[in-house]
């Protein structure tokens, strides 16, 4: 079954679900949501992760999400893998408490649950800890507005290493005998070592190469902790000198607000489809294809500093003029979401992903008047 809250949904995944008559659900669905064990459910938010706890709490695949989404949780499974690790869990008030002489600079504080790069701060020395906590403390309070306890829990705090080295971002699944199949393997993309934002992730024949058959082998190893089947996931991790050590995993999804739709672009793979029908893509073609060019996406974002009330109009026109070719430029109309735009793009060297990741976006923007934001 496919559970949606209705707010930014892929139309791939849409056509999907309709053309193999997969079950739709939606938040506020009165109909009986009866979860077999060994049923596929796919979600497009983790807001849709209370309907599934609400209908049956003690589902495999409700108990493992639950379990997951808790970022010290997963820490503490993953420390079987990375024993070396460090974290810490806390509350804002023990962060803001915390003696700084005691923390092994850099670090990374955020939410123990949270949503992409909401109140995750990276804090390189002792100088920079009490503004990071502060930025971190104020991110927290806007959240509750935004998003449910489910997706971030302002509670409680994680502080953990600094993981040095390129990070990746997989979308995968377990299948039924709990082996990994990946579908797609996204390298990320930072305008400098402080930036946590999400503006371009992309893929390529090589970078499936480098890093899928090591990808697998960890996943196995991961699953030897969780035990999960039929289960999808998206998961974030880096490749460091001390091996692979995952960031997070996203439960029961794929990347966030239809993003997983590159693999779409870039290989012709249906992520949810090959989910749902238990396909395996097969990378052999793939990776020696002649076709090398760079697929990415681009996450269109209203600044922080611009109030998404006071944006009047969005010159789409001349954004999608900045790349080189667009595959697709999908337009987010969301009243709580900053994202306004997912461009699906190609691009044949990193010149045009590090000049994409310089936009300034506000150049984009017509804002209103005070006075109009005032009415």
């Amino acid at each position: 079954m496919l559970i949606t809250d209705g707010k930014i949904v892929s139309p791939v995944l849409v056509q999907t679900a309709l053309f193999n008559h997969i079950p739709i659900y939606y938040l506020n669905d009165q109909r009986p949501l009866n979860l077999e064990v060994g049923s596929k459910v796919l979600t497009t938010s983790e807001d849709c992760l209370d309907l599934l706890e609400f209908n049956d709490r003690h589902h495999p695949n409700v108990r493992a999400s639950k379990l997951v989404k808790n970022k010290a949780e997963f820490r503490r499974i993953a420390s079987s893998i990375n024993p070396h690790f460090f974290y810490r869990l806390l509350n804002i008030d023990e962060l803001i408490k915390m003696d700084k002489e005691s923390i092994p600079f850099p670090v990374v504080i955020k939410p123990n649950k949270g949503y992409g790069s909401v109140g995750v701060y990276i804090v390189k020395e002792e100088k920079d800890w009490d503004q990071a906590v502060q930025d971190l403390s104020c991110d927290i309070l806007l959240a509750k507005n935004l998003y449910s306890d489910t997706v971030v829990d302002s509670d409680q705090i994680i502080i953990e290493e600094w993981i040095q080295g390129q990070e990746f971002a997989l979308d995968c699944y377990y299948d039924q005998e709990g082996e990994p199949v990946i579908l797609n393997i996204l390298k990320r993309r930072f305008v400098d070592d402080q930036d946590t934002s999400d503006r371009i992730y992309y893929t390529s024949s090589g970078i499936m190469e480098e890093v899928k058959d090591e990808s697998i082998e960890y996943l196995r190893r991961l699953n030897k902790e969780l035990g999960l089947r039929n289960y999808p996931f998206h998961i974030e991790v880096r490749e460091s000198d001390k091996g692979m050590i995952p960031i997070e995993l996203n439960p029961l999804r794929f990347a966030g607000i239809g993003t997983t739709d590159v693999s779409y672009h870039a290989y012709g793979i249906n992520a949810s489809e090959n989910y749902y029908l238990d396909r395996k893509p097969d990378w052999g073609p793939i990776i020696n294809r002649e076709d090398q060019s760079l697929y990415g996406f681009f996450c269109a974002e209203v600044p922080n500093d611009i109030s998404i009330n006071l944006v009047e109009h969005i010159d789409h026109d001349s954004l999608r003029k900045e790349f080189s070719e667009v595959l697709e430029y999908r337009i987010i109309e969301s009243s709580t979401d900053r994202t306004f735009a997912v461009i699906f793009f190609k691009a044949e060297d990193l010149e045009e992903i590090d000049r994409l990741l310089q936009l300034d976006l506000s150049l984009y923007m017509n804002l209103k008047t005070e006075k109009e934001a005032i009415k």
